[in-house]
């Protein structure tokens, strides 16, 4: 049933119907009377209040433009609400389409996490974005993901059920074979999926890259006990082999938070220089073009010659594609 209400409750209804018809374009008087429950003589009243609000102009008169219009015809003849024109609200501060961009992107990778996929205010949210961005292209904005979206769910199902799976996978050096694994952590690092898993034929914790996954299925054999293994398992994602290859790199001191993952263990933060020399241990070359390219502006390799060559000749053919 609606209620009566008083001046204060009459301010809140004229602050929330405004953004509420604005938001959706067009909206019945029983739909408002509805959803602020009241009566729709009070949507009415309120609506004749919103028409004579306005701000006015810069010689402190009010000119048709600055004031409410509301389409009077629809109003009296099908009970719709809608504006021909609003004021102050439409000058309220918005994202650019850049910033907007880069929240759905952030939102859309967020997405693609088997723990959050299903999430329906991730959807609802980005369309705000989209809508609230200011001028700019509205179109969708994708993020690149290869197909793993079944390899992911698998692994999320495995983590948490427990159980162990059996994939084909293929290494760094492009050898494929059959691994069965526990999975303990699943996680992504600048955009690259990573699971640790405790590897059954390695006997050994072991960090496996999802996009190198060929196949996999969840088995029906229980996990082992590596409870206090996972409480130990270090952020960093691999350990330095005898077959690394070590590359000095420069860079600024402010920036060693933004490759923390990739710094060696132990690696003193400088209190008092601007820059930085560290030796860092990459698998392979691939590694390392990847890392550069992906902080084009913050490193620079030093040595060795190989490494500086492996670089040059890596940014030399992105710029023949390019």
């Amino acid at each position: 049933m609606a209620r009566s209400s008083g001046a204060t409750e009459n301010l809140l209804l004229l602050l929330a119907l405004v953004p509420y018809v604005l938001d959706r374009g067009h909206v019945s008087v029983t739909e408002a009377a509805t959803q602020f429950g009241r009566s729709e003589a009070d949507i009415i009243r309120a609506v004749e209040l919103i028409a004579c609000a306005g701000v006015p102009g810069e010689n402190l008169a009010y000119s048709h433009l600055d004031l409410f219009d509301i389409d009077w015809d629809l109003l009296e003849s099908e009970g719709v609400i809608t504006f021909w024109n609003t004021v102050a609200l439409e000058h309220k501060p918005r994202f650019s389409a850049r910033e907007a961009s880069a929240l759905i992107a952030g939102l859309q990778y967020l997405a693609a996490h088997p723990a959050y996929s299903a999430r329906e205010d991730l959807q609802t949210v980005m369309q705000k974005l989209q809508q609230g961005s200011g001028s700019g292209p509205r179109g969708r904005i994708a993020v690149a993901q290869p197909l793993l979206d079944s390899f992911l769910h698998n692994l999320s199902d495995a983590l948490d059920s427990k159980m162990s799976v059996e994939m084909v996978y293929h290494n760094k050096r492009g050898e494929s074979g059959v691994r069965t694994v526990d999975p303990l952590v699943l996680e992504s690092r600048d955009s690259v999926w990573y699971v640790r898993a405790w590897c059954h034929h390695r006997q050994a914790l072991r960090t496996f890259r999802v996009d190198h996954i060929e196949t996999l299925t969840v088995t029906e054999q229980p996990q082992g006990d590596h409870g206090s293994l996972v409480d130990d398992i270090s952020p960093h994602l691999f350990e330095p082999s005898r077959d690394d290859i070590t590359v000095t790199i420069e860079c600024p001191a402010s920036a060693l938070p933004v490759i923390a993952d990739y710094l060696p263990r132990g690696f003193p933060e400088p209190t008092d220089q601007d820059r930085v020399i560290v030796d860092i241990p990459f698998a392979h070359y691939g590694s390392l073009t990847r890392f550069v390219a992906a902080n084009p502006t913050i490193v620079r390799v030093i040595q060795p010659e190989s490494a500086r060559q492996a670089v040059a000749d890596f940014a030399k053919e992105a710029l023949n594609r390019y």
